[in-house]
């Protein structure tokens, strides 16, 4: 596919890196031309000049061929007017990132699609989502419900005392077939597991389960559920808010603490059920006398990822016996995982997952991707005449990196097995390395 992607922050270059590993025609554009030359030189993209909202700019890079245009700079206003030149112009499908979720309700995405906007991405929102997900099942790392939820994928790290720890895949019992090991990520690396891989501690292991099995993993890997009553969160920010939205109707008792005292009052009037406190997140008498000791989940959501791991780090020191941070530096992500912080958000994968996902919806209406930091989950509708439904899945020679990890059939999951054979129509999961994703195409064409 050729793909334009206006915006060269960082959320747009780290699109176009990832999307040129998956064999994508990629061109960026951007107003920085130093930035522009230094990308151009190391990525497997083109880089090209330009306002995102001139008409000039956007025909020279080639706008009226594209498959799929991108907007994601700071700006939505930017990002909503790009993408309705785009399609003036000739794009196929178009991207916006906005900020507001109010653009995200039905009547405002009517009205977006009318000016060209075919999907409206609200990073803030899909992070909220995410972290509430985390708050309900805090045993779990990762947590994806797929189609209607018939089948979930839940990404679990693995204690000492897990019944799985240490164990080889092929000496798991399997009878009956409750679950099924997709992928470990084991530091900075993703492994799609063979039969002699084993689960250590300390790794994250990538769990395809039907949901009224989920009930069993957190003994396996040694973790517990925790009731969540009290909540204590650093930073007042659009997360935060959308986070709110969410949840602050649901019986907890919320503490936000923000150095910010208009956003305080803000957060105050919006929510009177949560207690807002103007304090910085390094302030420990602050956090200690607002009940950083009782808290059951602490989240910091701070726009800095440094301060958000120390705050993680100090919660735990405290007793939090749940810490989510957000970290939107990538490099970070492994030693945050090494500070044993339960939760991880960054919003430049969540981005991912929205792009992956109109790439995708572009051959199947079905089709669902998630981003992991060097991995994809693709839930893809197998085709008549396809080759995934041609053997059964032991006999189809798939490539290293890529692994079947379950089915929806007649709105029903099932684990899969060597044996398994995937029918047409079956709403098959699909775990592959960066990089995979054409490879496993192929096998749905």
């Amino acid at each position: 596919m050729k793909i334009i992607i206006a915006g060269d922050g960082e959320t747009g270059t780290h699109l176009a890196r990832m999307l040129s590993v998956e064999n994508q025609d990629i061109v960026l554009i951007g107003e920085n031309r130093e930035h522009l030359a230094e990308l151009d030189a190391e990525g497997n993209f083109i880089t090209s000049e330009g306002r995102p909202t001139s008409a000039a700019a956007l025909e020279r890079c080639g706008v009226g061929s594209a498959d799929l245009f991108v907007a994601v700079t700071p700006d939505e206003n930017t990002n909503i007017v790009a993408c309705e030149l785009a399609r003036e112009i000739g794009a196929a499908k178009c991207a916006a990132r906005v900020d507001s979720p109010e653009f995200t309700d039905g009547v405002s995405l009517a009205t977006l699609r009318r000016h060209g906007v075919d999907l409206a991405i609200c990073p803030e929102k899909l992070a909220a989502g995410e972290i509430s997900q985390f708050i309900c099942h805090n045993w779990a790392s990762q947590w994806f419900p797929l189609r209607r939820g018939e089948l979930l994928v839940a990404g679990v790290r693995m204690e000492p005392g897990g019944e799985l720890c240490g164990k080889c895949l092929r000496d798991i019992p399997s009878n009956p077939r409750l679950f099924h090991v997709a992928a470990i990520r084991r530091g900075g690396a993703i492994i799609i597991p063979r039969g002699d891989d084993s689960l250590l501690a300390g790794d994250t292991i990538y769990f395809v389960v039907r949901p009224e099995d989920t009930g069993i993993l957190p003994r396996l890997c040694g973790r517990r559920e925790i009731p969540v009553r009290r909540i204590m969160i650093s930073g007042g920010g659009r997360v935060t808010e959308n986070l709110l939205e969410i949840i602050a109707g649901d019986h907890y008792n919320i503490t936000v603490i923000d150095p910010d005292r208009e956003r305080c009052h803000a957060i105050a009037s919006r929510f009177p059920r949560v207690v807002a406190v103007n304090a910085a997140a390094s302030d420990v008498l602050t956090l200690k006398e607002e009940g950083i000791e009782k808290c059951d989940i602490f989240l910091a959501l701070t726009g800095s990822s440094e301060t958000n791991i120390v705050s993680c780090m100090v919660a735990r020191e405290h007793g939090a016996p749940r810490t989510l941070a957000r970290i939107e530096e990538l490099e970070y992500i492994p030693e945050a995982e090494s500070l044993s912080i339960d939760k991880i958000i960054n919003k430049k994968l969540i981005n991912a997952g929205s792009i992956l996902n109109a790439i995708l919806e572009s051959d199947s209406a079905t089709s669902q991707c998630v981003s992991l930091e060097n991995a994809e989950i693709a839930g893809i509708t197998a085709r008549d005449n396809s080759r995934i439904v041609s053997k059964p899945i032991a006999e189809l020679s798939l490539p290293k990196g890529i692994t079947v990890g379950g089915l929806i059939r007649d709105g029903r999951g099932q684990i899969v097995e060597g044996r398994t054979r995937v029918e047409p129509g079956d709403h098959v999961v699909v775990f592959c390395v960066a990089g995979a994703l054409p490879k496993v195409k192929r096998y749905f064409s």
